[in-house]
């Protein structure tokens, strides 16, 4: 249930918003209680000068834990995550607006976001948001609604509707999220990329060409090192590194950047459009960083490892050799693609 109220003063020079939300849901313990996720919001907006306004906004937001949280089941099949409480949110947001004309919008915003009852892992202690995405199931394991968080930053924003054939967007945010584990410390998240940056641009040619370009930056997010004498130990039985939980997070991977392009031709029929196109995906064909695989060596055919003293391999790994495997290539993703809107 929700609702809301929009009122304005000072010849619209000033708008207020505010509003009031529960969610509530039959699957969870106590889900079913409206009272337990009344989260009020209130927005601010004050025009002091022709083209320049003052926004300001402050609110709390409920959500569901994850869907593999929820489904997780015990070895005995019991729903053991059911008692899960709603995640919790607060936002604060302030800034100013800037609209010189009615095509062309800046903004610049400071935030932070306060995160409560954040589901942490009970067999390692590890806060859910400071796992990597890895191969595995996220959450699918007993949590425990013991973590905060807390994100803050700045954004700046620009944009140009349509003028003169030309459009684009940009935003640049500087950020630092952390979560909190079961020793209530804060961690930099497995998404603290601290800078991101997003440029999209079209041109409209005569003759229903179009052109688009888009380039996304992102900071290197954070990842934890290997135990190498763990993995090495480990590696027969469970294919896979150790992670150094003594060093969560301790590592940063490189930036990411990825430029996309695009080339439409529209047709217009009487009830019908036909869009056909041509997209390149990361067309400098850079490198997206990943966290070195561990693994041992092998035969050149793959169907055996190669061991220090010619013996089969040991189930502690003491004959192997070890080997890091680096991500060193990129994917270049060409397409053709066919619309056709009635």
């Amino acid at each position: 249930m929700f609702g809301q109220v929009n009122r304005t003063f000072f010849g619209e020079r000033l708008g207020i918003s505010a509003g009031v939300r529960a969610d509530g849901n039959t699957f969870t313990d106590d889900g079913a209680n409206l009272l337990q996720t009344i989260s009020p919001r209130l927005s601010l907006s004050y025009a002091f000068a022709p083209d320049w306004k003052a926004n300001a906004s402050v609110g709390r937001y409920y959500k569901t834990p994850l869907y593999t949280v929820l489904g997780f089941r015990d070895e005995s099949g019991s729903l053991v995550n059911r008692d899960q409480p709603y995640l919790r949110s607060d936002h604060y947001v302030a800034g100013l607006e800037y609209v010189p004309t009615p095509v062309l919008r800046f903004t610049l915003e400071g935030f932070y976001k306060r995160y409560a009852d954040y589901p942490v892992s009970a067999f390692n202690g590890i806060s859910l948001a400071n796992q990597g995405g890895g191969f595995g199931i996220l959450g699918n394991e007993r949590v425990l609604a013991t973590g905060n968080g807390e994100a803050y930053g700045l954004e700046l924003f620009a944009q140009q509707k349509l003028k003169n054939n030309l459009y684009f967007t940009g935003s640049y945010t500087l950020f630092w999220s952390r979560f909190s584990n079961a020793d209530g410390q804060l961690v930099a998240s497995a998404w603290d990329n601290r800078h991101l940056l997003s440029l999209l641009a079209g041109y409209k040619f005569r003759g229903n060409w179009e052109l688009g370009l888009k380039y996304r930056f992102q900071g290197g997010v954070p990842y934890t090192p290997l135990d190498l004498e763990a993995s090495r130990l480990n590696y027969a039985t469970l294919g896979a590194g150790v992670p150094d939980n003594s060093r969560l997070n301790a590592e940063r991977l490189g930036n990411f950047s990825q430029m996309d392009i695009r080339l439409d031709k529209k047709w217009n029929f009487r009830r019908a459009t036909l869009d056909v196109f041509i997209d390149i995906q990361n067309l400098l064909n850079t490198v997206n960083p990943a966290p070195p695989n561990y693994t041992f060596q092998r035969t050149p055919d793959g169907t055996a490892f190669v061991t220090t003293d010619g013996q089969p391999l040991r189930a502690d790994g003491g004959n192997a050799i070890p080997l890091l495997l680096e991500n060193t290539e990129g994917s270049l993703l060409p397409s053709v693609g066919i619309v056709v809107e009635f």
